[in-house]
């Protein structure tokens, strides 16, 4: 896979992030949810994908799809990006399938994928956003929680150069027709 120079130091940024617990040491942080904050990480989507192999499964996935140029573009996007756990909820049956299913999988990543750079950190309204497959993705608030569709966002949210990252606890299934 090819991907920009600065990969390097955005495995370093994203390691030291991940590493770090979700919640601030400060007393009125501890309780603000961890995707309230923010981490800027100079590269791209697919440079943060790349730098982190919690990320090895929708790496694989991108580039099974040919997506990884469409994320490496000026954008902007903001992507729910699964984590390999997530991925290992699915029957390694149907996961197998979508992988050599060019067209099913590219459906499903781009069912994860909203143009633009949605901030949904402090969006306490509940919305619908038109992914770039076609379908919406519900996008719920619940005080602690923010929640697209069935699946929770995880740790800090993650400001790229062309976009916005959102880490989720499920892959996102579109409706197939």
């Amino acid at each position: 896979m090819r991907y920009s120079r600065s990969a390097a130091f955005v495995t370093a940024a994203v390691f030291m992030w991940l590493a770090l617990p979700s919640t601030s040491a400060a007393s009125d942080a501890k309780d603000r949810p961890a995707f309230t904050e923010v981490v800027r990480v100079h590269g791209t989507i697919v440079d943060v994908a790349v730098s982190n192999p919690r990320f090895s499964t929708l790496v694989a996935a991108l580039q099974a799809a040919d997506l990884v140029t469409t994320l490496q573009g000026p954008g902007p996007f903001t992507v729910f990006a699964p984590t390999n756990d997530a991925f290992d909820k699915i029957p390694p049956a149907i996961l197998n399938f979508l992988l050599s299913q060019p067209d099913a999988l590219k459906s499903v990543l781009l069912y994860h994928v909203v143009p633009g750079a949605n901030d949904l950190r402090f969006a306490f309204n509940t919305r619908d956003l038109d992914t770039a497959q076609g379908q919406e993705v519900y996008v719920e608030r619940e005080s602690a929680r923010l929640n697209v569709n069935n699946a929770r966002v995880q740790w800090k949210t993650i400001r790229t150069d062309n976009g916005v990252v959102y880490i989720i606890d499920s892959v996102l299934l579109p409706q197939f027709r």
